[in-house]
């Protein structure tokens, strides 16, 4: 890394200027391909409401395109009031008329059907020419700003629906301000200087928008949620400031010993570079193993996640150096009135108190850190997965008031039909179907079921089943297999027709069930990959085995704090569902980030093992020199995540609190407390490997190519001076 980061030097000009012409160019060539193309239909094989879907879509192609709801509520009288049909009507026939608007069913030409009981809520269905990602917002917000020009004082009018939802979406970009200017914030604290604090920034900023550009073409050759930009950005925000971070601060000390800019942003490269090069790759290994699952939400969050941390951590090792030894010592500049620089890894005072009372309580230590976490991961036993629905919005959004008209009018169920698709041998099976219909509205749970609709070959028909409770109610996804394993067999017994029971309700249940299937692998997969990185980095076997039990003691208390919090609906919304991409989420980035944890901090104290071989100095100096740079990285990622907390979608809100909860509990509970008293207790069987495993390949990270023992920063150059 030495030599990579003395290229980098000699060649800064061309290096910044190819990164300059590297995201203009991927900037140019998105525009050309037209923006990025998200695709919220997940997709993944052997489910029974994914055949149902391509079943449907192969007999009744009209219905491809996105079908949202316009919902009417009078508070006088009924919806068939003339006063009422005199501001609907025309409102609807101009809906119709509009761009990308394929055709409008009223509720009055529904035979009422589309009218409560008690005659006050109605809805009419839009139905657009295109799915909701492919439809221009404009298009969407002509319609949303037609149906509420309808508004009285007596009559209340309210879109749901997923074009609208998205349209209504503000997206990522305000949470990313807040992001941004909160690890503004905190590095200023940190660094005490303007210009130092703006270089983790402007190189993050420089690869987002290459790796945001890459993303947008990627989606064009597999499909990527619409969820993905923003949780990308998110973790590629959060690391790449971090990673940024720990290559300054390391440079400034380097600066501070005496090295001139061009050597100590080379020195820098081959210290903390190797450890940024290291941690990122894990996150970035971390991030593809989502793709075992083999489904395409979370394959398309696995590769946009990971091509951003990619070029976050591609512009922390490549342009960053570039840039810090044009600055040299002007990197200290601007400085915040009142605020002495000082070595980044000199040993505070208080710090080492700490680390001798942690020595003396570490059994105390031990017990009781392992206990907290042990108590906060306790809810996972109860975690209840499902999709999070409009349901949950925030209760000032269109889509929450039109989702709540139609639970109080057409009861809970109605948010969330089932959709019964069934495949017909010959014509005359349909008759099998009424007997199908009645069998099933007989059932408890079921509210109604609509006449079967069939093809114009009569080759497939589809029945709409509304349960009685909520889409996220536990009971609806019993329902859903009570119907596939024993009601729906039983009324076709002795035919040859196929039923196939879809609909996005029973997608996600299929989709839950199908995640939570397949976790326990891709958590052995998961530990298995930093095991081993961590056995050849440090070349021992206590520190992996550690690292896994605080690995899985970290992603299961923040787990845990989500189920708790959103479950009992302790965040100001409505209790919700864990949604089911979130602890698959979290086991990655949970895992990757408590790695780049373990091994910045190690490998300061495995550097000062290899220097005095005494364990419990190692412990204490090791970690007492990147306390604070540690804690700033951690302040950083709580900052960024808490930031996305902040937004109104409750994914990112879910996200954003475990990802939080996440860094603090292992910054400040396992890193600081917890892992120094393992470290005191196991002593020198922290540095140890057995005789069989003493072949494996040496890879050095911090301490490669050191020409002389580390003496304490401090005790060379005296705090403060420069």
């Amino acid at each position: 890394m030495r030599a990579f980061g003395r290229w980098a030097v000699r060649r800064r000009w061309w290096v910044i200027g190819g990164w300059v012409t590297l995201v203009l160019m991927l900037f140019g060539v998105g525009r050309a391909a037209g923006g990025a193309s998200y695709q919220d239909a997940f997709t993944f094989p052997r489910s029974d409401s994914q055949t149902a879907q391509s079943i449907a879509a192969r007999a009744f192609p009209s219905d491809s395109g996105d079908a949202d709801r316009i919902v009417f509520h009078t508070f006088a009288g009924t919806v068939d009031d003339p006063a009422v049909r005199e501001r609907v009507q025309p409102m609807l026939a101009k809906v119709a008329s509009l761009p990308h608007v394929a055709h409008v069913e009223s509720p009055y030409a529904a035979h009422g059907q589309a009218i409560s009981r008690d005659g006050r809520t109605a809805y009419a269905t839009v139905t657009f020419d295109a799915a909701a990602n492919d439809l221009p917002e404009s298009a969407v917000g002509a319609v949303v700003d037609t149906a509420q020009s309808a508004r009285t004082p007596a009559l209340q009018v309210e879109l749901g629906g997923q074009a609208v939802a998205e349209a209504r979406s503000s997206g990522p970009g305000p949470l990313m301000a807040i992001g941004l200017g909160a690890s503004a914030l905190v590095l200023l604290v940190l660094f005490g200087s303007v210009t130092a604090m703006a270089m983790p920034l402007v190189t993050v900023l420089v690869a987002l928008g290459a790796g945001i550009s890459v993303t947008g073409l990627v989606t064009h050759v597999m499909d990527i949620g619409s969820a993905t930009e923003g949780i990308a950005s998110m973790i590629a925000l959060g690391v790449g400031v971090d990673y940024s971070l720990f290559i300054v601060s390391r440079f400034r000390t380097l600066l501070a010993e005496g090295h001139d800019p061009k050597q100590a942003a080379a020195e820098a490269m081959n210290t903390s570079g190797r450890a940024v090069l290291f941690a990122g790759t894990t996150v970035v290994l971390a991030l593809l193993v989502l793709l075992l699952f083999g489904v395409s939400v979370t394959s398309g969050i696995a590769v946009g996640s990971a091509i951003e941390v990619f070029f976050t951590m591609a512009a922390a090792l490549i342009l960053l150096p570039a840039v810090l030894s044009l600055l040299g010592h002007r990197v200290n500049s601007l400085r915040v009135p009142g605020r002495r620089l000082t070595p980044a890894t000199a040993v505070s005072p208080r710090y080492r108190r700490w680390a001798h009372l942690v020595q003396r309580r570490r059994w105390i230590a031990t017990v009781g850190v392992t206990a907290v976490m042990l108590l906060l991961a306790l809810p996972v036993l109860g975690l209840h997965q499902g999709n999070p629905d409009a349901g949950t919005d925030p209760s000032h959004t269109t889509t929450r008031k039109a989702y709540d008209l139609l639970a109080d009018g057409f009861g809970p169920g109605f948010n969330g039909p089932l959709q019964l698709v069934t495949t017909l041998p010959s014509p005359s099976d349909v008759t099998v179907l009424d007997h199908l219909a009645r069998t099933i509205a007989a059932e408890p749970g079921v509210a109604s079921v609509s006449p079967p609709r069939t093809d114009p070959a009569v080759t497939t028909a589809v029945l709409s089943v509304v349960p009685t409770t909520a889409p996220q109610a536990t009971a609806t996804g019993d329902l859903v297999h009570r119907l596939r394993d024993t009601v729906i067999p039983r009324a076709v017994a002795g035919n040859d027709i196929a039923v196939h029971v879809g609909g996005p309700t029973a997608g996600y249940i299929d989709l839950s069930s199908a995640l939570s299937s397949r976790l326990l692998p891709f958590i052995a997969v998961t530990l298995a990959i930093g095991f081993v990185l961590l056995l050849v980095v440090f070349r021992s076997l206590a520190i992996p085995l550690t690292a896994a039990a605080l690995n899985l003691l970290s992603i299961g208390a923040a787990l845990g704090l989500v189920g708790f919090l959103f479950q009992h609906g302790l965040t100001g919304l409505p209790p919700s569902p864990v949604s089911f991409a979130v602890p698959v989420m979290m086991i990655a980035i949970v895992f990757g980030l408590s790695t780049d944890y373990q091994v910045f901090l190690l490998t300061r104290v495995q550097e000062e093992w290899l220097v005095h071989r005494d364990n419990a100095r190692a412990v204490r100096e090791g970690m007492g020199r990147v306390s604070g740079v540690i804690t700033g990285a951690a302040v950083i990622m709580i900052a960024v995540f808490g930031a996305f907390a902040l937004g109104g979608q409750l994914l990112f809100q879910q996200i954003g609190i475990g990802f939080a909860a996440a860094v603090a509990l292992d910054a400040f509970l396992l890193r600081f407390l917890l892992v120094p008293a393992v470290m005191y207790i196991l002593g020198d069987r922290n540095w140890t490997l057995p005789r069989w495993l003493r072949r494996l390949p040496h890879l050095h990270i911090e301490a490669e190519g050191r020409a002389e023992p580390a003496l304490p920063v401090a005790a060379r150059h005296p705090e403060g001076k420069r």
